[in-house]
């Protein structure tokens, strides 16, 4: 079971209320939960997927199509895919990585140290954008990459990639 906990942002913007909303359960995914933010980057809107037990995460932009209940889900996994493609993760790995994520549920956010990680992603963002002279002129690969190797307290100094490896039982 995959839950998506959506800030509040995201729930207003996808329409979610809270009868749509369930009760978030551990999940027995190796990548756990994921968190959702909307935030702007330059001139657009973007989305943050974060792992809960990783705290892996990615960006996403909103397209010309408006991103409804039906399609957050969707977003996430097309996004961990090519993430965890461009990582250079094998297909098993892959494959493992999207167990436990055959059914997909929203929930509000419940832990406010995996919020307070998720608005740091967000800022790292942000000034790496910026760094590099705007969404025009950065390589957004290169900095999603860069993000997911600095070493995280909440994770006992990992790198995400490190936690990600360890979840998947990968060797080094």
């Amino acid at each position: 079971m995959l839950y998506l906990k959506c800030t509040q942002e995201v729930q207003k913007v996808v329409g979610l209320r809270k009868e749509n909303l369930a009760s978030p359960e551990p999940s027995e995914a190796p990548l756990g939960n994921w968190y959702v933010n909307r935030f702007d980057l330059g001139r657009r809107k973007a989305y943050i997927f974060m792992s809960e037990t990783t705290l892996l995460s990615f960006i996403l932009f909103q397209g010309k199509k408006p991103v409804t209940i039906e399609s957050l889900p969707n977003m996430l996994l097309a996004g961990l895919d090519q993430l965890l493609q461009m990582k250079g993760l094998s297909k098993s790995a892959i494959d493992k990585a999207f167990e436990h994520y055959d059914v997909g549920l929203y929930a509000k956010t419940d832990n406010r140290s995996d919020l307070g990680s998720l608005n740091d992603l967000v800022n790292h963002y942000q000034w790496r954008v910026e760094d590099e002279g705007g969404l025009s002129h950065c390589d957004l690969t290169s900095i999603i990459m860069s993000v997911n190797d600095m070493p995280q307290r909440r994770i006992g100094w990992q790198t995400s990639w490190d936690a990600v490896q360890s979840k998947l039982c990968l060797p080094n």
